[in-house]
C-alpha cells in the first residue's frame, strides 16, 4: 500500500517539473492537464488511504450460536431424568409380593416408630453388601439395628440375639420384629428378621434386608417363602412404653 502511494507522489513531482521547464505558453496550456492529473493523484491517494483504513478495521464478532445448544442441554437433562424414572420402574415388584416404594405409617404410630420406619424406608433398594451406610453390613440384622440406631437405640446385631432381647407378642405393630427360620427350615432356629411397618386385620406389611434383592417391603402373607418359615414376633424392650396399650404375650418362639 505504501508503495503505490510513493510511486504516485513521484509521478506528480515529475509532472510538476516537465512544467517547469516548458516555455509560458505551454505552460499555461499544461497546467490545466497539470491539474487535472493532480486532482486524479490526491483522489487516488484518498482512495488508497480509505482502503488503507477499511482493511485494517477489525472484522465483526459471528453471532452466537444459544438455541441449538440450549435445546440440546434441555433434551440431554430430559434423558437423565427418564433414565432414573426407567431405573425406578425396573425396580418395582410387579406383582409379586414385594415393592421398593414407600408406604404411608398409620397416623396414630408413635413418632419413635415412625422416624424408624422412615429410615428403613430411605434405604429401599440398597444391596446390603454394597450399601456403604453403615459401618456393618446391612443384612436383615444389621438392617434392623441400623435404623434403630439413628434413634439412639443400641440393640443386639443378629437375628438370633434380636429374638432373645426383644419380648414375645401375638399383634405386631409398625416397629415390631418378624423372626424366620433360615433357608434350612428343618434347622427350627431364627435365620432371619425383620420390621413391621403397619399390620392392618391381619395384613402384615414388613421391610427387611433381602439377600437377592435387597432392602424390600413385603407382605407376609403374599410370601409362601417367608409366611412357611415365620417363628413369631417381638417387640424391643425400649418400644415398649410407646405401646402400652397393645398387649403383650409370653409366648416363646416355635
Amino acid at each position: 500500500m505504501n508503495r503505490l502511494k510513493n510511486s504516485y507522489t513521484t509521478l506528480a513531482v515529475v509532472a510538476l517539473s516537465a512544467l517547469i521547464s516548458l516555455p509560458l505558453d505551454a505552460t499555461r496550456r499544461s497546467s490545466v492537464d497539470a491539474g487535472v492529473l493532480a486532482s486524479e493523484i490526491h483522489t487516488t491517494t484518498q482512495d488508497f488511504t480509505t482502503l488503507e483504513v477499511d482493511l485494517a478495521a477489525p472484522a465483526p464478532a459471528p453471532a452466537p450460536k444459544t438455541s441449538k445448544h440450549k435445546r440440546a442441554r434441555v433434551k440431554s437433562s430430559g434423558k437423565h431424568r427418564r433414565s432414573h424414572s426407567g431405573y425406578a420402574s425396573r425396580r418395582r415388584s410387579g406383582g409379586s409380593g414385594y415393592t421398593y416404594e414407600r408406604m404411608e405409617v398409620a397416623e396414630s404410630t408413635p413418632s419413635l416408630i415412625k422416624s424408624v420406619v422412615d429410615h428403613g424406608q430411605e434405604l429401599l433398594g440398597l444391596r446390603y453388601r454394597t450399601s456403604g451406610v453403615a459401618k456393618w453390613p446391612l443384612d436383615c440384622s444389621g438392617f434392623v439395628s441400623y435404623i434403630y440406631s439413628l434413634e439412639g437405640i443400641k440393640i443386639p446385631r443378629s437375628s438370633g440375639g434380636l429374638s432373645v432381647y426383644a419380648d414375645r407378642i401375638s399383634d405386631p405393630q409398625p416397629g415390631d420384629l418378624l423372626f424366620f427360620k433360615g433357608r434350612n427350615r428343618g434347622a427350627g432356629r431364627v435365620g432371619h428378621v425383620a420390621l413391621v411397618i403397619s399390620n392392618e386385620d391381619g395384613n402384615i406389611k414388613m421391610i427387611h434386608s433381602s439377600n437377592s434383592r435387597g432392602i424390600v417391603i413385603e407382605s407376609l402373607k403374599d410370601s409362601q417363602y417367608f409366611s412357611s418359615r415365620y417363628l413369631g414376633a417381638g417387640r424391643l424392650p425400649e418400644v415398649k412404653e410407646h405401646w402400652q396399650d397393645i398387649p403383650t404375650t409370653p409366648t416363646s418362639l416355635e
